[in-house]
């Protein structure tokens, strides 16, 4: 799906923007290729197994061994395709969030730092508190139909953002607990273990359509905020 025209809309600056199609760009390469990495992998497990029940009893099992290993190459593949998509889509939805709020609130543009900033990969407190945004919830001249629907996006990925952050606060010791705060200052790149499901899983697959609906949602916002409330 193309970047969303911001033409003649000059609440958001050349800069904001900018980061912005930045990001959407970013998202949909990486969601490309982590789906097609996932398929790959779970391809080559198969194809193992199927290699295995053929070769069961045999003395040359090159094939399935080979497949089998395919697979753990690809699914290290994968894991690290799946890391540097969280870090690009978790900014694009704290970018996009606080663009949001500045059309919606008015304020000053963002500064080049702190454009900086939100580019980067957020804390999970930081993408929690993203996500409880509301959808649009300050446009009344918004479509309901659509909002409900945003709406009820968020809640499933506040649900789920919840899971990480509470299989994140036993990382550092199984039978003790972090306590949230700390958790929330987390990366997930430096504390998703290797020797574990990766903690984006069913999380990230969440994130990408939400991410990559900011753009659209602000362009929204935009077009109509000259309309008369009411």
């Amino acid at each position: 799906m193309e970047f969303p025209q911001f033409t003649g809309m000059r609440l958001l600056t050349e800069l904001e923007v900018g980061a912005l199609r930045s990001l959407y760009t970013a998202c949909l390469q990486l969601r490309s290729e982590y789906e097609t990495a996932m398929a790959r992998t779970m391809g080559f497990y198969r194809a193992g197994d199927i290699a295995d029940s053929h070769s069961h009893g045999k003395p040359l099992t090159h094939h399935s061994a080979a497949l089998h290993e395919l697979g753990t190459a690809s699914d290290s593949y994968e894991r690290a395709v799946g890391v540097l998509a969280w870090q690009y889509v978790g900014a694009a939805v704290v970018l996009g969030t606080a663009l949001k709020q500045r059309c919606l609130r008015g304020g000053p543009p963002l500064g080049v730092d702190e454009v900086e900033r939100l580019c980067g990969e957020p804390t999970l407190g930081e993408l929690r508190a993203a996500l409880r945004v509301p959808t649009l919830h300050e446009a009344p001249f918004s479509d309901e139909t659509q909002r409900e629907f945003h709406e009820r996006e968020r809640a499933q990925l506040q649900e789920s953002m919840e899971m990480v952050f509470g299989n994140a606060a036993f990382l550092r010791d199984f039978e003790k607990e972090t306590p949230e705060d700390v958790v929330a200052g987390f990366l997930l790149s430096e504390v998703s273990p290797a020797n574990m499901d990766p903690l984006y899983e069913g999380t990230l697959e969440l994130l990408f359509p939400y991410a990559e609906g900011l753009p659209f949602e602000i362009s929204f916002y935009l077009k109509h905020a000259h309309r008369p409330v009411g």
